[in-house]
């Protein structure tokens, strides 16, 4: 009996696209493709085992020394990963590689590969922060062990001596990278390896600790998670792959003994939570310890919420029994874009819950923090992290890293609904009631995943939500049918002759032939599409909409705007709303300017005015005091007396805002963001008036205005935008 062949020896063959596959079929033979093995340790430790055989082969020169990089050296390898290495030798010999790397390349494998001295290794730390990462992880491999050392160190001390000059580089670069491959958290696509929460962040933080910036966190189940899920993800792609696709993500499920896909799902964005957490702590101490944020003077943002030295806190004696106080920090985070400190929120969360009915000032709050397009996102994401966000929004925690069933869809439920709101936030100065919109964009998906029509379930919770705000009955409506109606447009464009009547009749009965629904339905239609994935908002939907909405407003006539009433029974007064907790300042006068600048030193934010004129001007300025309690501003006696001494005659310069100015009729309408000082740059540039009326939904300043006789347009179009937008 003949005695059997030996085994042939495992190697690397070049599959689809180059990229490498293990087999061990002969090189004559067809590479065979059988099933991949369940357990994602057994595959890394194969491939591991593999690679370390193939670079035994190599022959390292004398005084020199072979080191890996990369999954090698992290020993966390699949059979499609590259293969990293660096040749070390001393400064004063340089080896002949004329055949070194030969047998590598001659199997087929994908290498990465380079020769350098230690003095070289060195210096690409200051050259390059994406190289110098990889080069924290050097690993020998064979040859001379002391010159690996030496290199190790070097490279060590040169990436802690230096860390200070090439901190703002490692952090661009992480940005950089969290917005081209986005978060795993929020992601329907997930990358892996470079979203933000994935791998890339594990090792940004072990660069960090390396330099003695933070502690390295206990992070070991998360990154077994995320390099089983990638080992898998690799096997059944047959290829190199970092993007989780849905299609390989029920199989993954299955062999890592969950449910199905939307439970990895919930298990990969709960990681990758912790993991942003992780990176965002880890950076902020870094910051900290390198003392590259400058320490200023603290500045108070509202009542007891300060901006001590670029970072949002607390003032010394807070109100800790006053639940607004969390919405008041959130409000300006999404205002200023300032972080907020680590232990300001380890003492929001021991506020007491927020009441049934939130107050005025807390509603102004909510709208505040959904009306910032770059900052919001961010802020509920970080108050969701620390348990916060679900106090204001309950239901929020059913689509939490929710996968949709759309395919179309790039983000998570959550996720995409944040991104529907900056769309909306930066528009918001285009519609009349951008406070609605915002909040109709927030609640717009948010009833998926109840087994009942989403629009259905969405609307039942925003009803809720805005009475929870305070809002009237007729605003609780058209909120409502915002939500119960946003696919409404979308679907008539597709399916029906945006021209006729019929489809003209559909939309108005959507609508309930409010004017204002229609202008925000508009709005929200395209927001929801631009959030939800290329290709979905496309040139059939935007003419669509346009032709619908554009004949449904022509068929609806705008409400009339009225001359306000306003009491000024004396020349200059103060009375308290306890209610909307505002205070109503009173003037009569010719110039307006003085009570104004008054109104901006004390940091007053108004909320309302009306103004007419009858002989001389008649004011009413209701405002919210931001840095003052409502019962120290409430000092009659001592607001007159301020007013009287002079001291505050001219007004802060205000930051340019997006403007837009329409006419409706013989009234001018003027919409920009909302900023202390606003209404006072405004007042200083128009004509002479008759009346004008203000409010501010959605951190948006509304302001109509009616002439006393005929105007330029063109000229006040001009004057307006250029002082409230262009600065």
């Amino acid at each position: 009996m003949p005695s059997p062949a030996p085994p042939t020896p495992a190697r690397w063959v070049t599959g689809r696209c180059g990229s490498p596959r293990w087999s061990t079929s002969s090189a004559s033979a067809p590479v065979t493709v059988t099933k991949p093995p369940s357990d994602p340790a057994a595959l890394r430790a194969a491939a591991l085992d593999r690679a370390r055989a193939l670079v035994a082969e190599l022959d390292v020169p004398a005084g020199c020394a072979l080191v890996a990089t990369g999954s090698l050296a992290r020993g966390d390898m699949t059979a499609f990963s590259d293969l990293d290495l660096l040749l070390l030798h001393p400064e004063e010999s340089t080896p002949d590689l004329a055949d070194f790397w030969y047998p590598l390349w001659n199997s087929g494998v994908r290498v990465d590969h380079a020769v350098r001295t230690p003095a070289e290794c060195a210096a690409m730390i200051s050259a390059d922060s994406t190289a110098a990462l990889a080069l924290l992880e050097l690993a020998h491999i064979s040859g001379d062990a002391r010159l690996t050392a030496r290199t190790r160190a070097a490279v060590l001390s040169r990436w802690r001596t230096e860390i200070h000059r090439n901190f703002n580089a490692l952090t661009d670069t992480a940005i950089a990278r969290w917005r081209r491959f986005g978060s795993v958290v929020a992601m329907t696509h997930p990358d892996l390896k470079n979203g933000r929460g994935g791998l890339r962040d594990l090792d940004l933080i072990r660069a960090l600790a390396l330099a003695n910036l933070c502690d390295e966190p206990p992070l070991a189940t998360e990154r077994t998670l995320l390099l089983d899920i990638r080992a898998l993800l690799h096997a059944h792609a047959r290829r190199r792959r970092d993007v989780l696709d849905p299609e390989f993500a029920e199989d993954i499920a299955t062999e890592l003994g969950l449910g199905d896909r939307h439970e990895l799902s919930a298990r990969l964005a709960d990681t990758a939570r912790r993991i942003d957490a992780a990176v965002t702590a880890a950076l902020a101490t870094a910051r900290a310890a390198l003392g590259s944020r400058a320490r200023g003077q603290r500045r108070p943002l509202d009542v007891d919420v300060v901006d001590d030295g670029g970072e949002i806190t607390l003032s010394r004696r807070p109100d800790l029994t006053d639940p607004a106080l969390l919405l008041r920090v959130a409000a300006a985070a999404a205002r200023t874009g300032l972080p907020v400190a680590a232990h300001t929120w380890q003492r929001l969360r021991e506020l007491p819950a927020l009441p049934e009915i939130l107050t005025a000032a807390a509603a102004e709050d909510f709208f505040a923090l959904l009306a910032s397009p770059t900052h919001t996102a961010e802020v509920v994401n970080e108050l969701d992290r620390h348990g916060l966000w679900t106090r204001l929004v309950p239901e929020w925690a059913h689509i939490r890293g929710r996968m949709p069933r759309e395919r179309n869809h790039i983000h998570t439920i959550d996720q995409h609904s944040l991104v529907t709101v900056a769309h909306c936030a930066a528009v918001g100065v285009s519609v009349a009631r951008p406070d609605l919109l915002l909040l109709g964009a927030l609640f717009h998906d948010i009833g998926k995943g109840h087994g009942r029509p989403h629009e259905q379930v969405g609307a039942e919770f925003v009803a809720r939500m805005a009475r929870r705000l305070g809002l009237h009955l007729p605003d609780r409506s058209r909120v409502q049918t915002l939500v119960a109606e946003h696919t409404t447009i979308a679907r008539l464009a597709a399916r029906h002759d945006p021209t006729a009547d019929e489809t003209l009749d559909l939309l108005l009965d959507a609508v309930h032939y409010d004017r204002d629904t229609l202008d925000l339905l508009e709005v929200l239609t395209e927001a929801d599409a631009r959030a939800t994935g290329p290709g979905v908002w496309n040139p059939r939907l935007e003419a669509g909409l346009r032709a619908l909405a554009g004949r449904a407003r022509r068929a609806l006539r705008p409400a009339a705007l009225l001359r306000p009433h306003v009491h000024a029974p004396a020349g200059i007064g103060l009375r308290v709303n306890p209610e909307e907790e505002t205070v109503t300042v009173s003037w009569r006068g010719s110039d307006p300017q003085p009570v104004l600048a008054l109104i901006a030193a004390k940091a007053w934010k108004i909320t309302a005015a009306r103004l007419v004129a009858a002989g001389e001007l008649h004011a009413e300025f209701d405002a919210r005091p931001t840095v003052q309690t409502l019962a120290e501003a409430a000092d009659e006696a001592a607001f007159i007396q301020a007013h009287k001494s002079g001291v505050h005659t001219r007004l802060p310069q205000v930051p340019p805002a997006p403007t837009l100015t329409t006419w409706r009729g013989q009234v001018l309408e003027v919409r920009t963001g909302d900023r202390i000082g606003a209404l006072g740059v405004l007042l200083a540039v128009l004509p002479e008036l008759a009346w004008l009326s203000a409010s501010t939904p959605g951190a948006t300043m509304i302001t109509q205005v009616a002439f006393a006789g005929p105007v330029d347009r063109r000229q006040v179009g001009r004057d307006v935008t250029r002082a409230l937008g262009t600065g």
